[in-house]
C-alpha cells in the first residue's frame, strides 16, 4: 500500500508537470532568454517575494519594449512599455517603503481603473504586502468600517475620492501616509502626490522584506450581517490549476490584448489582469465604461479578449444594428461573462453579431475558479455553468450537510488550491462558509450526469445587480436609521438589463411620512449608488412567519 501511495503520488506530479508544460506551449508564453536578460530576472527574482507577479519581472527582462499597459483614462491615452512599466514598479514600491510598508503590512486602495492601480497591486506584491480594495463608490462610514477592520499602514487614494477618504481617516484614526493621485499639489502633513512620491524613489529594487504570508489582497463583500467581510487571499498559499485549465480552454496567449472594462477592486477584474500578464499580453484599460467607448477601444487597439459582466453584454447586444454595424470586432477571439448568472437568451443574442467567442464562468472572491461553460454549451446546455476546471472538487450538500443524488439541488461547496486563505479578523464568519475545508457562498444549484453544473437560486438574500453582489441588511440597517421609518426590508427583483434592482418595503412610524424619493435619496447619502433601492413599496406591516422572521418571498411576490 505505502509504494502504491509513492507511484501514485510520483504520478500525479509527472502528470501535472506535462499539463502545465502544455499550458506554456500553447499560450507561447516560453521565450529564451539572454544571458544579461537571465542575470536580470534572476537577481530581481531574488530581491522579491514569491508570487504571479514574477512573471511581470520575466516579461520586462524578456522584451522591455513590448507594450504592457495601455489606459484610455482622463488625460488620453497613456502606454507603458514592460521596461518602463516594471521601473514604475520599482519606484511605487520605494515609496511604500519609506511610509512604512514592509512584508506583511496593508495598504488601502481607493482608485478607478487606472494604470496606478495595477502598478500598486504589482508594487506592495514585490514587497509581500496585501493591498486592501475599497471601492470607489463607498461612503466615509464605508470606507471607515474598512480601515478600523484591515488596520492599513498606508493609503493610495484618487484625489476626486479624497474628501470622503479623510472623513473616514479622521473619524478611525487610521490610514497612515496617503499618496494622491491627480491632486492640485496643495498638500500637506503626511499626504503627498504621486508624481512627486516617484520622483523621490528610486527605479531599483526594494530591498526585500521579511514578515507576513508573502502579500496578496483583501476584496470586501457584504456578509449577510450586513458588514462586509474581507475576503483574505495570499499569493504564497494560491495554487494555479484551475487558472492554467481556463487559459488552455479558451486559448488565452502571450500575444493577447485585453481589454478592461470592470472595476479593478472587484475581484474578477484585476485576476484576469493577473493571468494576461503572467502570459506577457498587453492590457487596456477603459477608465469608465459606455458601449461605444468600448467597441471603439476594441476596434482601435485590435482587442483580441475581454472581460465583461452580463449586464455589459445585454447592453452591447441592445445597440440599433447600424450602431453595432460601425465597429470593426472581428479581432475578438473570447469574451469571458461572470459575477451574476448569464441567461441563454442573453448569450445567444450577443454570440449572433459577435459569434461564438463568448464563455462564462462560475467562482466567486472567496473560491477562485469553479467551472468553466464555453461558447457551445450555452445552446447545447441551456442555463448551464460548465464544468468542474481542473484542480476544484465540488460537493452539492443539502442543510444536514450530506450530499445530494444526482440531478438534486443542493449548497454548492468547492474546494481548490485557489480558495481565499478567510475573512480577515474574522473568524465567525470563516468558519461559517466551510464544511471540511469546502466552501461556498450560498448558491444552491444541481449537475447533470455528464458533470454540467446549473444554479438554481441562492440560499441567502445576497442579490446580484449588474454583476454586483448586494446584501439588502446593510441597506436596511442604514433605513432603519431614518427617523420616519419603523421598519424596512429590501429584496431583488428581476430586471431586464441589471439582472436584478432593489425594491425597499417600508413601514412608517405612527403620524410620520415620507416620499419614494425621499427615501432613495436618503440612501444615496450614505451608501454606495449601486446599493441604492429603485423602487419603493409602503406597507402597513411587514409580512412575517410564526417566529419572526420577514417572509421576503411574499415580498418578492408583491
Amino acid at each position: 500500500m505505502y509504494l502504491r501511495g509513492v507511484l501514485d503520488a510520483i504520478r500525479r506530479r509527472v502528470e501535472r508537470a506535462l499539463f502545465f508544460g502544455k499550458v506554456l506551449r500553447a499560450s507561447k508564453v516560453v521565450t529564451p532568454l539572454r544571458p544579461t536578460q537571465l542575470a536580470q530576472f534572476v537577481k530581481g527574482a531574488r530581491q522579491s517575494a514569491l508570487g504571479p507577479h514574477l512573471a511581470v519581472m520575466f516579461h520586462a527582462a524578456a522584451h522591455p519594449d513590448k507594450e504592457a499597459l495601455v489606459e484610455y483614462g482622463e488625460h488620453g491615452v497613456k502606454r507603458l512599455t514592460w521596461g518602463e512599466f516594471d521601473a514604475t514598479i520599482n519606484r511605487l514600491a520605494q515609496a511604500f517603503v519609506q511610509r512604512g510598508v514592509r512584508g506583511g503590512t496593508r495598504v488601502a486602495i481607493m482608485l478607478p481603473n487606472c494604470s496606478e492601480y495595477l502598478i500598486a497591486q504589482q508594487a506592495l506584491a514585490r514587497l509581500g504586502a496585501t493591498a486592501v480594495q475599497i471601492g470607489y463608490r463607498s461612503k466615509a462610514g464605508e470606507i471607515a468600517y474598512i480601515l478600523e477592520n484591515a488596520e492599513p499602514v498606508a493609503t493610495l487614494v484618487h484625489a476626486s475620492y479624497i474628501d470622503a477618504m479623510n472623513e473616514a481617516r479622521i473619524s478611525t484614526k487610521r490610514g497612515g501616509p496617503m499618496i494622491v493621485i491627480d491632486s492640485d499639489g496643495k498638500l500637506a502633513g503626511d499626504l503627498v502626490d504621486w508624481d512627486q512620491a516617484l520622483a523621490e524613489a528610486s527605479p531599483v529594487m526594494p530591498p526585500r522584506t521579511k514578515g507576513g504570508d508573502g502579500g496578496g489582497v483583501i476584496v470586501y463583500t457584504s456578509g449577510t450581517t450586513g458588514k462586509p467581510k474581507g475576503a483574505n487571499r495570499s499569493w504564497r498559499k494560491t495554487g494555479f490549476e484551475s487558472v492554467a485549465d481556463m487559459i488552455l480552454q479558451v486559448g488565452a496567449r502571450s500575444d493577447d490584448r485585453h481589454l478592461v472594462v470592470c472595476p479593478l477592486y472587484h475581484s474578477a477584474a484585476p485576476a484576469f489582469v493577473a493571468i494576461m500578464m503572467s502570459l506577457g499580453a498587453t492590457v487596456v484599460l477603459m477608465n469608465h465604461f459606455d458601449l461605444e467607448g468600448a467597441l471603439d477601444i476594441i476596434q482601435r487597439e485590435r482587442i483580441t479578449c475581454t472581460l465583461m459582466v452580463p449586464t455589459m453584454l445585454i447592453r452591447i447586444s441592445n445597440l440599433p444594428a447600424e450602431t453595432l454595424a460601425k465597429y470593426d470586432t472581428r479581432s475578438l477571439r473570447w469574451v469571458m461573462s461572470a459575477a451574476a448568472p448569464l441567461t441563454t437568451e442573453a448569450a445567444r443574442r450577443f454570440m449572433e453579431h459577435f459569434g461564438p467567442v463568448l464563455w462564462n464562468f462560475y467562482g466567486a472572491t472567496e473560491t477562485g475558479l469553479v467551472t468553466l461553460a464555453g461558447p457551445h454549451d450555452h445552446v447545447n446546455r441551456p442555463g448551464t455553468i460548465g464544468r468542474a476546471l481542473r484542480g476544484n472538487e465540488i460537493r452539492l450538500l443539502d442543510d444536514a450537510g450530506h450530499d445530494v443524488d444526482r440531478g438534486g439541488v443542493g449548497e454548492l461547496y468547492a474546494r481548490n488550491s485557489t480558495l481565499m486563505s478567510g475573512y480577515h479578523n474574522n473568524d465567525e464568519a470563516t468558519t461559517s462558509a466551510q464544511r471540511d475545508g469546502y466552501y461556498s457562498v450560498g448558491d444552491l444549484g444541481r449537475v447533470d450526469d455528464d458533470g454540467y453544473y446549473f444554479l438554481e437560486s441562492r440560499k441567502h438574500d445576497m442579490v446580484i445587480s449588474g454583476g454586483v453582489n448586494i446584501y439588502p441588511r446593510e441597506i436596511e440597517d442604514h433605513l432603519n436609521n431614518h427617523p420616519a421609518i419603523l421598519e424596512a426590508a429590501v429584496v431583488g427583483v428581476p430586471d431586464p438589463e441589471w439582472g436584478e434592482t432593489l425594491r425597499a418595503f417600508i413601514v412608517l412610524r405612527t403620524g410620520q411620512s415620507i416620499t419614494e424619493t425621499e427615501v432613495i435619496d436618503f440612501c444615496r447619502t450614505g451608501l454606495a449608488d449601486f446599493k441604492r433601492p429603485r423602487k419603493v413599496t409602503f406597507l402597513e406591516e411587514l409580512p412575517r412567519n410564526p417566529t419572526g422572521k420577514v417572509l421576503k418571498r411574499e415580498l418578492r411576490d408583491l
